[in-house]
């Protein structure tokens, strides 16, 4: 416990930037003086045990039971980490109401986009967008299309997750710009990488003049898309769903690249 607290004011010495960000502002100063106290008294383990860590700490350290009282004030922190993350999702999914679960969802502002590109945050995100109603969604929308081009997170090996949860639980008007975005980078969104979840996801729940649009952008594509197996599966994928005179229309697009066939037959999507 001791080397942790330790480690802690470490950080936030060398990394202020970064680090103190991550702790609430009423506990930095405690850990501050704790840590300076631990000092003063190396090796004297009866010292050690004497001081403890603030309130919801533990929680911060995998102590806590998981309860919102435990991750309260520390959500973004732990949500960056294996069993934190694990503790902030149990909260979330345990909390007595939708009241208790915004109080913890609020405290992920403005760390939406870079919580998506994280293997442990990215989860957490997800957990929001599946137990809170949609209403409550919107900044998550909004901070994942602020900044760098919307495809940079669509496919990121985790943020792609995020995005495919919006489209498939947000209301269609909520995630109406996001769609509009990402079929305007539809070529940059379809070249190999993770870029071929999101389009499947689309593909199954996009809807109305959008949904004619991805339709014959995918069309037009079919000669690119062919050329390697991201872009097999996102055929694959668009012959599976939609309407059957769509389907049968994008099946005579890839009949007619006769080019590309034998690269379909050879790779483990285009035989299929």
């Amino acid at each position: 416990m001791a080397f942790a607290l330790q480690a802690l004011r470490r950080r936030v010495q060398d990394y202020p930037d970064k680090w103190a960000t991550y702790i609430p502002t009423r506990f930095q100063k405690d850990v501050e003086a704790r840590a300076r106290e631990l000092d003063r008294i190396p090796g004297d383990s009866r010292g050690v045990a004497s001081i403890a860590l603030p309130a919801t700490a533990p929680g911060m350290l995998g102590g806590g039971s998981g309860g919102a009282s435990d991750v309260t004030g520390w959500v973004s922190t732990l949500s960056q980490e294996a069993q934190g993350c694990r503790q902030v999702q149990q909260a979330l999914t345990e909390a007595r109401d939708d009241k208790e679960r915004r109080a913890l969802f609020q405290e992920l502002h403005g760390h939406i986009r870079r919580l998506s590109r994280c293997q442990h945050g990215n989860h957490v995100i997800q957990k929001c967008i599946v137990v809170l109603p949609p209403g409550s969604l919107q900044f998550i929308v909004a901070e994942i299309m602020d900044g760098v081009k919307l495809t940079t997170v669509a496919r990121h090996k985790y943020g792609c997750r995020i995005v495919q949860s919006l489209v498939e639980h947000c209301l269609p008007e909520q995630v109406h710009d996001l769609v509009s975005h990402l079929l305007d980078e539809f070529s940059e969104l379809t070249k190999p990488g993770f870029g071929r979840f999101v389009v499947e996801k689309l593909l199954r729940h996009v809807t109305g003049q959008q949904r004619v649009r991805l339709t014959e952008l995918i069309e037009q594509s079919v000669p690119d898309l062919a050329c390697h197996q991201s872009g097999c599966a996102i055929l694959g994928a668009a012959l599976e769903c939609g309407d059957l005179a769509d389907r049968c229309r994008l099946a005579e697009f890839i009949l007619e690249a006769s080019d590309q066939i034998a690269f379909l037959v050879d790779t483990k999507y285009g035989s299929s």
